[in-house]
């Protein structure tokens, strides 16, 4: 792993989520994966290479409520621990700002009654809500994922 000074680093990490989940159908501890579409170099000095894959899971759910955390990323076979939590999520097609990053922090791009409530405790546990409806992250959706504060 290359030496990188302070100004090469990144706190944020773009992946796309693997597999949709349901969350009338999920359950604590069901696992989740995402791909990391960016790499970035953390603090720390964990680096995350484009295309490694993000292992997580899920912390609570009910039907309109989803909560996940990331806790690995896996590359070249090796799984290296981290603590990411999801800062965004956007889905495939809706808007960008001209960094190709979801716009805000807690933001939902492209899912209209869905909130994020971001965590940044030693858990890291973001949790998607829905307002009125069951609540679905599809395969595809765009996380930005960043080490707590």
């Amino acid at each position: 792993m290359p030496c990188l000074s302070l100004a090469q680093q990144s706190r944020f990490v773009q992946a796309e989520l693997l597999k949709t989940i349901k969350a009338k159908n999920a359950k604590p501890g069901d696992p989740v994966k995402a791909r990391a579409v960016t790499s970035a170099n953390l603090p720390g000095g964990v680096s995350i290479a484009e295309g490694a894959v993000l292992l997580g899971q899920v912390r609570s759910a009910d039907p309109r409520s989803l909560a996940i955390s990331f806790d690995e990323a896996e590359m070249d076979g090796k799984k290296t621990p981290l603590s990411l939590s999801i800062r965004a999520a956007m889905m495939p097609g809706g808007s960008e700002t001209h960094s190709g990053v979801a716009a805000q922090t807690g933001s939902i791009i492209g899912m209209p009654g869905v909130t994020l409530h971001v965590d940044d405790s030693p858990q890291h546990a973001s949790k998607f809500e829905s307002a009125g409806k069951e609540l679905q992250l599809s395969h595809g959706l765009q996380l930005m994922l960043s080490v707590p504060h």
